[in-house]
């Protein structure tokens, strides 16, 4: 997985056995569907069907073998709808046998999505950015299509699709399944949740790549930039605690920014009360899709107690500071803001009023000209500047002291052999 810059790492599941990653239309499932069932109801159909291919004409026993009629043929045609999908207007594909053309019941196969902390399906649309908030053991779904034909023709290293999943507070998961449903089941690997006999497994049902889920990451953002090959993304976000995210779906991916050096910013006390903050210029890749619009500075003063829960996490689930809605939320305001054309080869800010021997943390978000926002990795340091009272080393007041000595009993020698000759 790509990461940046404390992205959680992808682990890859093997799809469910029942459901092929393959990329099949639609309405080939009226002809690879395992529903032909040997119930009399269906065997039925099915040879009311034969009957059908013998008594048409021969254009339409072709549309009948392809499994196509005019009725699925009109089904296949997309209308407008709300972009809350219900799961019986969900993308499911076609019966499986010749002569029945009602969309596919999966509610057996998926019946993960019938559960009452599975919310109802949201498609995502190209380049959106979304922000809710989700309770405990809950899951939300989201479907993502995308039909670009440009996106599509580009090349193999710039064909790509970005999912970006960044928690503002708690612990989320992401889990994607590609192609076909049904949405991933992030209860088939997280079971017990919050007991004694909580577990965690590595085979996650529908998924074909998901976050860390072993809790080594709790609390920090997903990254996924994967291929895409793909028309349709299933997405489920799970949470084990009650949290709050932001999801982007991008397959324009010259858009979004990169922060430079991986994210790594550098710091330095330049005075008392007085720090200065340098980090590497964003890029884009493919380069000419979109430029920096500028760099939002965030500075806030940590508490006593304030600690890291692991080094993978910036800092701890309940106060994230290397996501942008994670920024915002512990933050009253951005300290600054830098141009690009005040960057060359790396960008500078000097941050006045620290207090000594305080911690701080200071990171920095970059945004594109196209409106999308990632942040640095962040950096955490303790102001320590040591008030130098002493005008000089040590070593040269020592040289003072002795040569001031020898002058002073130089004097009072003199000053003795004075009274003696003239006393």
């Amino acid at each position: 997985m790509t990461a940046w810059p404390s992205s959680s790492s992808s682990s890859l599941s093997s799809p469910s056995p029942a459901c092929s990653s393959t990329s099949v239309p639609a309405w080939s499932t009226t002809l690879t569907s395992t529903s032909m069932a040997s119930s009399p109801s269906r065997r039925r159909r099915s040879r009311r069907g034969v009957e059908m291919l013998t008594t048409t004409t021969w254009p339409r026993r072709l549309l009948l073998v392809a499994g196509l009629t005019l009725s699925s043929l009109h089904l296949s045609r997309a209308e407008p709808r709300d972009r809350r999908l219900q799961d019986d207007d969900e993308d499911l594909g076609f019966a499986g046998q010749i002569g029945d053309y009602s969309p596919e019941d999966l509610s057996q196969v998926c019946e993960h999505q019938t559960y009452d902390q599975v919310a109802a399906s949201v498609e995502i649309s190209e380049g959106e950015t979304v922000y809710d908030k989700i309770s405990k053991n809950q899951t939300h779904r989201y479907f993502f299509r995308s039909y670009n034909t440009t996106t599509m023709n580009q090349a193999d290293q710039y064909r790509k699709l970005i999912i970006n999943l960044e928690p503002c507070k708690g612990v989320v998961y992401l889990f994607v399944r590609k192609t076909r449903q049904c949405y991933p089941n992030p209860y088939s690997c997280i079971t017990g949740l919050g007991t004694e006999l909580e577990k965690r497994g590595t085979d996650c049902e529908w998924t074909s790549f998901r976050s860390e889920i072993d809790r080594s990451k709790d609390g920090t953002p997903t990254f996924f930039e994967v291929p895409l090959s793909s028309t349709k993304y299933y997405l489920s976000i799970y949470a084990t605690e009650s949290s709050a995210y932001t999801l982007t779906v991008l397959a324009d991916i010259g858009a979004f920014p990169r922060p430079g050096a991986a994210g790594k910013i550098e710091a330095s006390q330049l005075r008392e009360l007085q720090v200065q903050l340098s980090w590497s210029p964003a890029s884009f890749i493919p380069t000419g899709i979109s430029n920096v619009k500028k760099y939002w500075v965030y500075s806030s003063m940590l508490l006593d107690n304030d600690d890291r829960s692991n080094m993978a996490v910036f800092l701890r689930p309940d106060k994230i500071m290397n996501t942008v809605c994670g920024l915002t939320n512990n933050t009253d305001r951005e300290y600054t803001t830098v141009l690009p054309s005040s960057c060359g080869t790396t960008c500078n800010v000097t941050v006045d009023g620290v207090i000594t021997d305080k911690r701080y943390v200071f990171n920095v978000i970059v945004e594109s000209a196209r409106g999308y926002k990632m942040a640095y990795a962040g950096l955490i340091m303790k102001t320590d500047w040591e008030v130098v009272r002493q005008a000089t080393s040590d070593k040269t007041l020592k040289v003072i002291g002795a040569v001031s000595g020898s002058v002073l009993g130089m004097v009072v020698i003199i000053y003795f052999l004075m009274l003696k000759l003239y006393g």
